[in-house]
């Protein structure tokens, strides 16, 4: 059976039995690049995605205008919700951040006790965050995103 050579090519017998993956360059046909609103769309969904593993933040921290972090020297770093404002997502006011083993991100509150930031020190054994999460102002518990990325700079620093 001779096929239409205008026919596309994606519709030729011989092409629908080969799997896709192995066609030539016509399978993409009609299909470009994403362009700048596909990407902000992307980067609009990955926001949203981010905010949703944990709740909006304070509205009324008891620091509005954080304090830097000095850049980390060592594996532990004294850290407080002076440095991080709004985004400070514990009951406690301050602590110890640090990066343990292979790359075990854990809190130790001022009573002593670790608990682990990741699943990594989740795995190794620490105590669940959890008891500590503050609540942002939509009742959901505050991320603890920016806690834990200052954390894991801690493990380079350590490296």
């Amino acid at each position: 059976m001779t096929q239409d050579p205008d026919c596309p090519p994606s519709t030729r017998t011989s092409d629908r039995t080969r799997p896709d993956h192995t066609r030539g360059p016509d399978h993409t046909r009609g299909t470009a690049p994403p362009g700048p609103h596909a990407l902000a769309v992307v980067a609009l969904l990955v926001c949203c995605l981010v905010t949703a593993c944990g709740g909006s933040g304070r509205s009324d921290p008891a620091t509005t205008d954080p304090e830097p972090l000095p850049s980390p020297t060592s594996a532990t770093q004294e850290i407080s919700e002076k440095n991080l404002g709004y985004t400070w997502p514990l009951t406690v006011d301050h602590g110890t951040a640090e990066c343990r083993g292979d790359n075990e991100a854990v809190f130790t509150a001022p009573d002593g006790t670790t608990y682990a930031l990741n699943d990594r020190a989740r795995d190794a054994g620490y105590l669940s965050i959890e008891p500590l999460r503050a609540a942002g102002d939509d009742g959901d518990p505050i991320s603890l995103g920016s806690l834990l990325t200052k954390t894991l700079k801690l493990c380079k620093a350590a490296g």
